[in-house]
């Protein structure tokens, strides 16, 4: 039987890792949620929480072994890949130089788990602030940086898509379906723990959850992101199989969890019917618009596909696979894209792909894959193939030892999956939706397993509390 977690991970145990950790946690909190009201605050504490987890890994016991981590590995790889792909990249296109650089920072990133997961502890407490501190990071951003009152209820008259203070709509539309998806799951645990609570304070705890979840669902809506809403449709498909499996095979007798899934069940309904009500007509007119387009890209022939939002897609997915084609295993760098795309004289009706790129300022493939495969090849995408299995590996791990709860497990595996689908139609994961996402979501995925295994490291070491 595995051993549960002890009461203190052991590279806290000493008063430099003590103090690593203090800073750690006050640093991540602030830059999970300052991202959207100023980037470059946020960005500022990046440096901060890579400097007190190495100085934290140098400072324990075994610390030898603290950098056998298998994250640590895929990312020497990675950056041993770019020093292939870089200078290539660079040589081929010199105008991008410093969008190469500054490209290839923003895919590297994603190793920013390994500092999160560290500052988390394998702890639920904070694992659940960090994630907190990002969704109330985003309303607040998009309430002070986004579009007036005044603007907005304009925009939603006029059927104009409004950014909300985010990158663009699209991102806006993904990252409320984010906080949609994370309301959903731990719910019943906020419910449980505002209950704690006595009078005025406890409504008030449930007043902002219930507005912050009102916003994530106007914003999911009013933003017409089509990836966010198919994405959202395919976590609900696959949550309710799950519960009708799970009530076919009786695993749930339990009055008590019976009455808490009907209490995430009716909010669930009851947002679908306001939903279908309020603003059915524009949701259906935008999953129907391109009918004709979709028509003539399963007739197969790629000539009569016209310029769209699904159309350019099309196109520029096929001119895509002939990139990789030319240069399969290491890409053509991170920005290439961008010239890429504004050269090629693919056609599209009587213009070309490039023209079109330039004349609506259209500068990627609207596919993280796609992009990705481009930019550093398949070197590049088994390492971040790697990454995905690495993590997904080690939060299963954590919860069949009991480290991890739940509602937490529940809620990686939705996310996954809804994070599968968007980035199919979108690309996020080189941009600050996808980093602050993905290293607060994959931190958390992560964190119980780095505990368990720094821990372990730690008894090997002969070091004794």
């Amino acid at each position: 039987m595995t051993p549960p977690l002890s009461p203190l991970p052991a590279w806290n145990y000493s008063n430099t890792t003590r103090w690593c950790h203090r800073i750690g946690v006050f640093s991540l909190l602030l830059y999970m949620f300052a991202w959207v009201l100023s980037l470059d605050v946020s960005r500022s504490f990046e440096p901060l929480l890579m400097l007190v987890y190495l100085i934290a890994l140098g400072s324990q016991p075994g610390r030898r072994y603290a950098f056998a981590d298998p994250l640590w590995i895929l990312l020497g790889l990675w950056l041993a890949a770019q020093l292939i792909t870089l200078p290539a990249a660079i040589a081929m296109f010199p105008d991008w130089a410093e969008g190469q650089v500054n490209s290839m920072r923003g895919l590297t990133k994603v190793f920013m788990i390994l500092p999160i997961a560290w500052v988390m502890a394998g702890s639920v407490r904070i694992a659940l602030w960090t994630l907190s501190a990002l969704l109330l990071g985003m309303v607040m951003g998009s309430l002070l940086t986004g579009e007036t009152p005044t603007t907005l209820a304009h925009y939603i008259v006029d059927g104009r898509r409004p950014t909300l203070g985010f990158q663009n709509w699209q991102h806006a539309g993904v990252c409320a379906g984010v906080m949609l998806l994370a309301q959903a799951c731990f719910a019943h645990r906020f419910l449980r723990a505002s209950g704690q609570h006595k009078g005025w304070q406890k409504w008030l705890l449930r007043g902002v959850f219930a507005l912050v979840a009102l916003w994530a669902l106007t914003a999911w809506m009013i933003t017409m992101t089509r990836a966010a809403w198919l994405g959202m449709a395919v976590v609900v498909a696959l949550a309710l199989a799950g519960l009708l499996v799970a009530l076919a095979s009786g695993r749930l007798r339990d009055p008590a969890l019976r009455r808490r899934l009907l209490w995430a069940l009716l909010p669930s309904l009851v947002a679908v019917i306001l939903v279908a009500l309020v603003y059915g007509s524009q949701i259906a007119d935008r999953l129907f618009a391109e009918q004709h387009v979709m028509a003539e890209v399963l007739s197969g022939n790629l000539a009569n596909v016209p310029f769209s939002s699904i159309g350019f897609r099309i196109h520029a997915w096929h001119y895509a696979l002939q990139l990789f084609a030319e240069h399969p295993w290491f890409g053509w760098g991170p920005k290439s894209h961008i010239p890429l795309l504004l050269q090629s004289t693919s056609p599209i009706e009587n213009t070309t792909l490039g023209a079109i790129a330039q004349q609506y300022g259209l500068r990627h493939f609207h596919s993280s894959y796609v992009t990705l495969l481009v930019a550093n090849g398949l070197a590049g995408v088994m390492i971040y193939l790697g990454v995905i299995a690495v993590i997904g590996r080690a939060a299963w791990q954590s919860w069949r030892r009991g480290d991890m709860p739940g509602d937490m497990m529940i809620f990686l595996a939705l996310f996954f999956v809804f994070w599968a689908v968007v980035n199919g139609f979108e690309s996020y994961i080189d941009y600050r939706t996808g980093v602050y996402v993905i290293g607060a979501i994959g931190g958390m995925a992560y964190t119980f397993s780095m505990r368990r295994r720094l821990t372990e490291q730690a008894g090997h070491a002969g070091y004794c509390h």
